[in-house]
């Protein structure tokens, strides 16, 4: 079964606009909302995949038991620690129709007590089984604890499962420390990690073998719009993306994730699972969501992924 922790999710209400123009009066075309947060967008894209998953998190009054009641019509079973106090983050998210711009406001959202975050390990601690997979998305800096990842995974040390980090800041340097099976950071978080400026291929290459320290059977390095450069074991890959129209990359990050994660569950071999996981980031960008994807339109762009060993 696969995991996903999601600290501080949010409802996301996305504005549609020709274009933002600073200081004057902006006329939005049209508006959707959806889910917020990147761990809950990797368990509802898991559930279009064909994934089952157990969403971790908290969760703050009305719109926190939205949120949870979103999961739920979504497929995905809750596992959240609630409080109708207080009240879950909602971020505004700018998509620009002429230049396809994207511009996320996030609120900072509640955090939790010291009481709730105890009855959070627990709860992953009941849960979490051997053999399962967790998957912890997203910054921590805002956190009460921002080494959470890491005390989550010394509460789950005496389970058999393979961690899938997607963090950023000191919260990846900390993580990474963790040894998770997987580690998914883009071309900046890679460059602060290292404390280098990375921009062609042999950048990236170089910094890789730097994290070799870190013992992670799988380094994923998202090039966004480039595709990605990935070591799994002792090979390397250059994965190049299908060309797409591109509507909105917001999420495409968090999809590649669930496509990683769900190829992992599916016991694919490795070119198959990375071929999934960019199709699916790639069908991502044309969707105007943050979430979701369409099915049909990420198997016909399978063929159109190119991989090189290098």
């Amino acid at each position: 079964m696969i995991n996903t922790v999601t600290l501080n999710p949010a409802i996301d209400h996305i504005l549609y606009l020709p274009r933002f123009r600073r200081n004057i009066t902006n006329r939005i075309r049209s508006t959707q909302t959806t889910m917020g947060g990147k761990g809950t967008h990797v368990s509802l894209n898991l559930r279009l995949m064909g994934s089952p998953s157990r969403a971790f998190g908290f969760a703050f009054g009305k719109t926190g038991q939205r949120i949870i009641d979103m999961l739920r019509e979504g497929g995905v079973e809750p596992y959240f620690i609630y409080d109708a106090r207080g009240e879950s983050r909602t971020n505004y998210l700018l998509v620009e129709e002429e230049t396809k711009d994207a511009t996320l406001v996030a609120d900072r959202g509640p955090m939790p007590d010291g009481k709730q975050t105890e009855a959070f390990y627990r709860l992953l601690s009941e849960t979490v089984q051997d053999g399962d997979c967790l998957a912890l998305s997203g910054d921590t800096s805002n956190f009460p604890d921002p080494w959470i990842y890491n005390h989550i995974l010394e509460r789950l040390s005496n389970k058999e499962i393979r961690v899938f980090l997607d963090a950023s800041g000191k919260s990846l340097h900390r993580g990474m420390e963790a040894s998770p099976f997987l580690a998914k950071p883009n071309r900046d978080e890679l460059a602060a990690l290292v404390g280098e400026t990375l921009t062609g291929d042999a950048d990236v290459l170089r910094a890789i073998r730097k994290v070799d320290k870190y013992n992670i059977r799988v380094l994923a390095v998202s090039l966004g719009g480039d595709g990605s450069i990935v070591r799994a074991e002792d090979t390397l890959y250059r994965v190049y993306p299908p060309k797409v129209q591109v509507y909105n990359t917001v999420g495409c990050g968090d999809c590649y994730l669930g496509g990683l994660l769900h190829g992992f569950e599916q016991g694919m071999e490795m070119e198959e699972i990375l071929r999934y996981a960019t199709a699916v980031s790639a069908a991502t960008a044309e969707s105007p969501l943050s979430v979701f994807f369409d099915v049909e339109r990420a198997r016909e762009l399978l063929d159109h992924v190119r991989i090189e060993r290098i």
